[in-house]
């Protein structure tokens, strides 16, 4: 060996080494709660820094090892010995329905046990049943109309398969299925960059695996999830030189939400700067800004008559839009607090452990993922900055993309610096264990602290099943978060216990309300808005084991009044 690259191997080791003792430290140093993190919260955060701690000294030792070694006793490559060529394919099919099966059952199991939500299933599944019945994507619970909240047109793709199954349990179905599918064109850019089935088939593992993939097919349906195999469908096309594809696969997360609009655009600026596609970069640079602007300033406030609510998680920036920009330049010591706290800390962990940070490697390829990941890190909404909601969506795709990029740029440097080539492949199938870390550090199928629960189960859940039976199909109704999902095949649906944009009103037709279930109202709120019915019109329709259905001009008056004059603090 060279002193040229035994120099250059301590030095790789001295730098890894580092990084690792220092996360290491600062492990040992903060147990304890952090400032401004739950002790879940710093729980999750010890976990996965003595995770990194462990994967950078791994890399650090792999390192200096390849450097030692050289050329001299690595394969040629990662072979299937003994199979056939169809197997990683098969392979491939074979996680992708365990995927669809585990989460599937995850997501229908939490909506069948009443911990789905009406934000966002029942708003979703109202959306597209009022369409069905000619009222074109007309809502209650926010707006009237879905495009005074989001301009989201691609919800219609679930119009045929919601006409035929007319069920939440379908908009569940679709998503679960999309977001395994993306696993199909990650494998196929893999095995494109890398030449390797066995990494590429790692890197969609990890990708099936990944607790960020994963909590978006836990939590309820958002149309915005169908983005991320088309943003990789769009990256494997560009990086074949398909250019109308890859058009035609950015369409979808376009038409999906308004946000994506600026996702679309960073994808363009990509396609110039590091492809140098100056045509096809200009083009989606500009639809993509033009779809964002004219959605998010003139279409949702338009049919809104007044200014989109998602600006009011950005207040603290300014109060226009151009003063939120400015903020970071005009106010860099205040916004950079703001993004330096332990949570948004916690999230970029969340985000880089289960890539290895590998991403980072692949950097020109993460620019489209800069939008999203901006707009979560400034948003002061308690689920964006997390890997828990749908925020994540719009930087998902792009982590995967860019880990691919990067494991491609550590296979060039190995080449070029005479280092073993089994380096990169065993960092690249270091994906899957690390995947696994991340999964034990953060688990879809467990109870989370930050976001609903998924399988416990109401303690009268077999009332409610009946009181679901009776309660009538038509007329307006008022419900709580955790009922909507199964209340929304209706033309008005209104939710009570936490903050709206719209009130409910106090003479709908139905009131349907589980008095045992305070997750999102207490009791004094379920008495709050009773005592404002009309105790002359309304009667019980079904009143049992905490459950009660009250109707406007139905059921008994007389039991109406009893359970208004006498309330019993919600036991019973």
């Amino acid at each position: 060996m060279t002193a040229r690259r035994a120099w250059g191997a301590v030095l790789v080791l001295v730098s890894c080494a580092l990084f690792g003792v220092a996360a290491l430290g600062a492990y040992g140093v903060t147990q304890g709660q952090i400032g401004g993190l739950f002790p879940w919260q710093s729980e999750r955060l010890y976990r996965l820094l003595l995770v990194a701690v462990v994967w950078f000294l791994a890399v650090a030792g792999l390192a200096l090892v390849a450097v030692v070694t050289g050329r001299r006793s690595s394969p040629t490559s990662i072979r299937w010995p003994g199979v056939r060529s169809w197997v990683p394919a098969a392979s491939l099919v074979a996680l992708m329905a365990a995927f669809v099966a585990a989460y599937g059952w995850l997501s229908i199991t939490r909506h069948q046990r009443f911990n789905s939500t009406g934000y966002d299933l029942a708003i979703n599944e109202q959306i597209v049943w009022n369409t069905l019945h000619g009222r074109f994507f007309a809502s209650s619970i926010e707006v009237d109309n879905s495009f005074a909240d989001h301009f989201r047109p691609f919800l219609a793709v679930a119009l045929p398969f919601y006409a035929l199954f007319p069920s939440p349990v379908t908009l569940l179905v679709l998503q679960t299925v999309g977001l395994s599918a993306a696993a199909v064109p990650l494998y196929c850019l893999a095995k494109h960059k890398l030449s390797s089935p066995a990494i590429a088939l790692g890197v969609a593992a990890a990708y099936l695996a990944s607790p960020s993939v994963g909590f978006v097919a836990r939590f309820d349906f958002h149309v915005e999830a169908l983005s991320i195999p088309a943003f990789i469908a769009a990256f494997y096309a560009l990086e074949r030189n398909h250019q109308r594809w890859a058009s035609f696969w950015l369409v979808i997360p376009l038409l999906c939400k308004e946000n994506m609009g600026l996702t679309v655009a960073a994808f363009g600026l990509y396609a110039l700067l590091a492809r140098r596609e100056v045509g096809f970069g200009v083009v989606w640079i500009g639809i993509g800004l033009l779809t964002f602007w004219a959605a998010s300033f003139w279409l949702i406030p338009t049919v809104r008559g007044a200014s989109p609510d998602t600006l009011s998680r950005y207040l603290w920036l300014g109060e226009s839009p151009l003063q939120m920009l400015a903020a970071p330049v005009s106010r860099p010591a205040e916004v950079w607090r703001h993004v330096m706290d332990p949570k948004r800390l916690l999230y970029l962990l969340q985000l880089l452990v289960p890539v290895g940070f590998l991403a980072l490697v692949g950097l020109p390829e993460l620019l489209p993922a800069v939008p999203g990941l901006a707009l979560n890190l400034l948003a002061q909404h308690h689920c964006q900055a997390t890997i828990y909601c749908q925020y994540a969506v719009p930087l998902i795709p792009f982590l995967f993309v860019a880990t691919i990029f990067g494991l491609s740029r550590l296979r060039t440097a190995a080449a070029s610096r005479d280092a073993s080539p089994w380096t990169w492949r065993l960092l690249g199938l270091g994906l899957i264990p690390l995947a696994a870390a991340a999964f034990w550090t953060d688990n879809p199928f467990t109870e989370n602290q930050a976001v609903p629960s998924a399988l416990a189960r109401v303690v009268n859940a077999e009332v409610v099943e009946l009181a679901l039976q009776v309660t009538p199909a038509a007329g307006s109704l008022v419900t709580t978060n955790d009922y909507a999902p199964h209340l929304a095949q209706r033309r008005e649906l209104y939710i009570i216990g936490i903050p709206t944009q719209r009130k409910a009103p106090t003479n709908p037709d139905i009131v349907f309300l589980n008095l045992y279930d305070q997750d999102y109202i207490v009791c004094d709120q379920y008495r709050e808005y009773v005592a404002q019915l009309d105790i002359e019109r309304y009667g019980v329709v079904f009143r049992t084991g905490g459950l009660i259905v009250i109707q406007r001009t139905g059921g008994s008056n007389d039991e109406f009044r009893d359970f208004i004059l006498n309330w019993n603090d919600c036991a019973g």
